[in-house]
């Protein structure tokens, strides 16, 4: 390897740049001050050899070290030579240029992780926290990301985060508060994981008062009576065949619609007379067994439900699942005639009826709706194994069942 001695500037460059290509190695110029260029086939770069004072704990020498400075393209000679008396002031002084230039790195990078935008930062939260598995986590990543830009805040570094800028939500979503807390609620869990992470010292969603967050909406109080029921069970005008059999099946069993939309052949136990959620595919992230009633099981046969193809097809387009819930609402109502319908309003009218028309304890019911454990679920509910409850939840089922063959299905055409 060619070691030349001279005064590098652009000239001396562009010679050895040549002489390199035509002998095939590297060669090193090195220049009086110290500074070397070393010219490889592919680059060239900059670099100055120094040692620093003193001794080590071992109480030798430090070695010799190699320290990078920049290449020819973006720098040039003099600029080069600069760099050389700058470290070798530093090491006069006993400082370790290595360790100067780790730090300046370092700290470049921590200001570059700061600065990264918030939706960079999402899609690392989605990726190591969230999956793509549960439909819930999917839900919460879509409500983060929908309050990101909302708050037009998606491109902003998280250190640029205040409470001011949060409380905003409140107000985009005055007339929408359920889905201002769901927003909120996504966006300060996201904003935990960047504590976690360090690049926040504190969520900032934190520091807003309660007056200042989304506000809890009112309860949903809209249940239907039996004549309403009737109405829904059998149309008195028509209604797409596949909607009314999942309107029926809702009817009957009381799962949450996206719930109920995602069921596939492999969810049905048809001898064990059950549906099996696994805690994937629940909003509570646990699983869940609901004993199935006749009808139930009958209108899942009619839908030919098999091993991992939806129970029922909802969409136009094959295969893809039920998006416009808005749609299916308001045909519905067309064809029941019944105005304030709502696939939300189906549990509440089943946890209603049956408290009104049944002795079962409202811990049972609220386990047949699934439910997020509360206080006295989680005290009651405890008591209930898994085979206990199971029975429990048939019982209600078959009541139910019962219920509605009497009260409403063989009285359908009345409510016309």
């Amino acid at each position: 390897m060619p070691i030349i001695k001279c005064s590098i500037d652009r000239n001396a460059i562009s010679k050895w740049t040549k002489h390199q290509r035509e002998l095939g190695q590297k060669i090193i110029l090195v220049d009086p001050s110290g500074l070397r260029l070393a010219i490889n086939a592919r680059s060239s770069s900059y670099n100055y050899n120094f040692r620093r004072r003193g001794v080590d704990h071992q109480g030798r020498r430090h070695p010799q070290r190699t320290l990078r400075i920049g290449d020819p393209v973006t720098m040039s000679p003099q600029q080069a030579r600069l760099r050389v008396e700058e470290i070798k002031a530093e090491v006069r002084d006993g400082g370790d240029p290595a360790a100067s230039i780790k730090r300046s790195a370092e700290a470049e990078r921590q200001r570059e992780y700061q600065q990264r935008p918030l939706c960079l930062w999402l899609e690392d939260y989605r990726n190591r926290v969230l999956g793509d598995v549960s439909r819930h986590k999917r839900d919460e990543y879509a409500h983060a990301k929908s309050a990101l830009v909302e708050l037009n805040i998606a491109n902003t570094p998280p250190v640029e985060l205040n409470a001011r800028v949060l409380r905003e939500l409140a107000v985009i979503h005055s007339g929408r508060p359920s889905t201002g807390r769901h927003r909120f609620g996504a966006l300060s869990r996201f904003l935990d994981y960047l504590v976690d992470e360090d690049v926040i010292e504190r969520n900032p969603a934190k520091d807003i008062s309660r007056r200042h967050k989304p506000k809890t909406p009112p309860p949903r109080e809209t249940y239907y009576s039996t004549d309403d029921l009737r109405l829904l069970w059998n149309p008195p005008d028509p209604l797409r065949p596949d909607y009314l059999r999942f309107l029926r099946f809702l009817i009957i069993c009381p799962l949450r619609m996206t719930e109920a939309a995602e069921l596939r052949g492999d969810n049905i136990f048809f001898d064990e007379q059950e549906l099996r959620l696994s805690h994937y595919e629940t909003k509570n992230n646990e699983a869940f067994t609901l004993p199935l009633p006749r009808i139930a099981l009958q209108l899942i046969n009619e839908a030919t439900a098999t091993k991992n193809v939806r129970c029922f097809q909802l969409s136009s387009i094959d295969g893809a699942p039920m998006r416009s819930w808005s749609f299916f609402n308001k045909a519905v109502r067309r064809a029941s005639g019944v105005d304030q319908f709502n696939l939300h309003h189906l549990r509440r009218t089943f946890a209603t009826q049956m408290s009104e028309h049944s002795n079962f304890e409202e811990s049972v019911i609220d386990a047949v709706l699934n439910h997020k454990r509360s206080a006295t679920r989680a005290g009651v509910m405890r008591s209930y194994q898994h085979a206990k409850n199971i029975e429990k939840r048939r019982s209600v089922m078959n009541a139910w069942e019962s219920f509605l063959l009497s009260e409403v299905i063989d009285h359908a055409d009345e409510g016309r």
